[in-house]
């Protein structure tokens, strides 16, 4: 019976892990491992070079469902300077907060009211160093990947480390944004816009690096993998965004990564809840799950066109004139219909540019 309860969470550790709310520039990593229903998880994250800045403040629910956002906190950024900056409740437990610039070297911490209760995170301290990525990618065949063979799409980073004395603490975070294009039956109209969707590439898979054990000035690794598939029909971008991040913040992702890559057997530890740097004041022995990570951040990006795939993408939303009576299938009507809960917009991004 044991064994099973362990397999249980242990499918419950897995569902959790792949949900991650794409949010601006914020990461919702459902809570982890055994916790209990009505547990506070909060994540926020505050990065110069960024003027967005959003926070997810939540709820955990029973038998391992994702967790209920709450929407009438209040939710401040606090400086060590002494000013505060409250977020704007986008609904479901999201906030953001606009035009602020970090500065490098300050410290902030996150305070959240949510109700009687009032929820700190520790001070930290915006990182002045950050790393540079140069990328590049390649196509593969990955026989027995799944139940399909199937040819796969590779994002790799060599990365240049600064020349500094203090050890430094990396983290990635990888977008696609495709583009897509909707049915236009000419003529007598204009084409619809375009869809531009945007998602995170292997949201699981945690990128991170500990400069204090580090010799190297430079390094290579595998950012993530993804399938080749219809995406690749038009141009689509990939985002590269590398945090530098602190110490706490690399050792919290840190457990994350290490629970998740814990999967091998019956006989592994349980996962246990995994507790950051934000506390209840009012009552210090209650276990809030989340972090807020402070960074200083760039984004490197490139595209690639339909040229690079090995295989024949069929284009569904091509407007046949002698076949007036097809069904075209739902993503060629609406942006939302292919986005299925993903970002998307209707306006080219500003960086959206050819080279």
């Amino acid at each position: 019976m044991k064994k099973i309860i362990h397999l249980f969470k242990l499918s419950n550790l897995l569902n959790f892990a792949w949900v991650f709310l794409v949010f601006s520039c914020i990461d919702r990593l459902d809570f982890l491992g055994d916790t209990n229903e009505g547990q506070i998880i909060i994540y926020g994250l505050l990065s110069a070079g960024e003027t967005i800045h959003s926070v997810n403040v939540g709820s955990s629910r029973s038998l391992g469902f994702t967790q209920k956002g709450i929407p009438n906190a209040e939710v401040n950024l606090l400086s060590q300077e002494g000013g505060t900056f409250r977020y704007t409740s986008l609904g479901n437990g999201n906030y953001e907060l606009h035009n602020f610039i970090p500065k490098e070297g300050q410290n902030y911490s996150l305070e959240v009211l949510v109700g009687e209760n009032v929820y700190k995170s520790t001070f930290q301290e915006i990182p002045t160093s950050i790393g540079t990525d140069s990328l590049s990618y390649q196509i593969a065949y990955e026989p027995f990947r799944t139940a399909l063979n199937e040819h796969v799409f590779k994002v790799f980073s060599k990365t240049r480390l600064p020349k500094d004395d203090e050890p430094i603490y990396l983290r990635w975070k990888v977008e696609e944004t495709e583009y897509w294009q909707l049915l236009w039956i000419p003529p007598g109209v204009p084409p619809p816009p375009p869809c531009f969707i945007s998602d995170i590439m292997e949201p699981a898979k945690i990128n991170i690096f500990d400069g204090s054990t580090s010799k190297t000035q430079n390094f290579d690794q595998l950012l993530v993998t993804r399938k080749i598939d219809n995406s690749f029909l038009y141009p689509m971008f990939i985002s590269v965004r590398q945090y530098s991040i602190s110490r706490d913040a690399y050792e919290y992702w840190d457990k994350i990564k290490t629970v998740l890559e814990n999967q091998g057997s019956l006989f592994d530890i349980p996962p246990a809840p995994i507790i950051g740097n934000i506390k209840n004041t009012n009552d210090p022995n209650e276990k809030v799950l989340g972090f807020f990570e402070v960074a200083k951040s760039q984004v490197t990006r490139f595209f690639v066109t339909s040229e690079i795939s090995p295989i024949y993408l069929h284009p569904p939303c091509l407007y046949i004139p002698e076949r007036a009576s097809i069904e075209y299938p739902a993503e060629c009507l609406s942006c939302s219909d292919r986005a299925l809960g993903r970002k998307f917009v209707t306006i080219r991004p500003d960086w959206w540019v050819y080279d």
